[in-house]
């Protein structure tokens, strides 16, 4: 009698994960253009993170979806190819990385690609906009390489400077834990002066249209964004993020 127990609660035990794998892989969509693909996840708390450049920015459609997952929130990543050597920007509808926005490059094809991440971000937002709107980049620009940069949309300096305080409070725990995380320094706008200020992103890009409120731009190094130090990278981007829909 104890024996077909068991055996049946190790059955329906097994029957659920099957059911909650599969609810969980079925949620998540994928879609391709000829310029690479898209895969998303929608949001059910009111956070979204993405990653346009995941392939061009090395690792952040990794670290979008690793934050996402701490979070339990939505994700939209691209992995792109950059023809001719020139990347799409996705997030707005040009080409050219590290040009200022009126030397970027309009194009049919940037057009497409944008149209579709602007359409697959408000899918992935779900029934409502997102309370928060999150951007993963990478760079090695020497300018900001000890220095997590964060540009925003919608974030008083009151925020921004809590931001700040969460990222001192959390960091010990992540260098405890992972020894070889640096100790960066976090500018958050408008508390402070960011190099990446995303300021085509503003005024020609998804956040020049009314979707979303509130959004943050980071802008992570390339060390920390290499394979060994990805989940230390996730564990404190979570950890800033996971109270600020509810912060003002």
């Amino acid at each position: 009698m104890i024996r077909n127990r068991l055996t049946l609660l190790a059955a329906v035990t097994i029957l659920l994960a099957a059911v909650a794998l599969a609810v969980s892989v079925a949620a998540q969509e994928r879609v391709r253009l000829e310029q690479g693909e898209f895969e998303y996840l929608a949001t059910s708390n009111g956070i979204l993170i993405t990653a346009p450049h995941g392939t061009f920015d090395i690792n952040t459609d990794a670290l979008a979806i690793a934050v996402a997952r701490k979070l339990g929130s939505g994700y939209l990543v691209f992995r792109g190819t950059a023809p001719t050597g020139q990347r799409i920007n996705v997030n707005r509808p040009t080409e050219g990385a590290g040009r200022t926005c009126p030397n970027e490059e309009r194009s049919d094809r940037a057009q497409i690609v944008y149209d579709t991440y602007v359409r697959l971000a408000r899918a992935a937002s779900g029934a409502a906009p997102p309370a928060l709107y999150v951007e993963i980049h990478g760079n090695a620009n020497p300018r900001s390489a000890q220095n997590i940069e964060v540009a925003s949309k919608g974030v008083s300096a009151a925020e921004a400077s809590g931001l700040k305080e969460h990222y001192l409070a959390a960091l010990p725990a992540v260098q405890r834990d992972w020894p070889r995380f640096p100790t960066l320094e976090l500018l958050v706008e408008p508390a402070d002066r960011v190099f990446f200020t995303a300021s085509c992103l503003k005024t020609i890009g998804i956040l020049s249209i009314d979707l979303f409120a509130r959004a943050l731009h980071f802008e992570f190094p390339r060390f920390v964004r290499e394979a060994d130090l990805l989940e230390a990278s996730a564990t404190l981007t979570a950890a800033l993020l996971q109270d600020l829909p509810s912060r003002r």
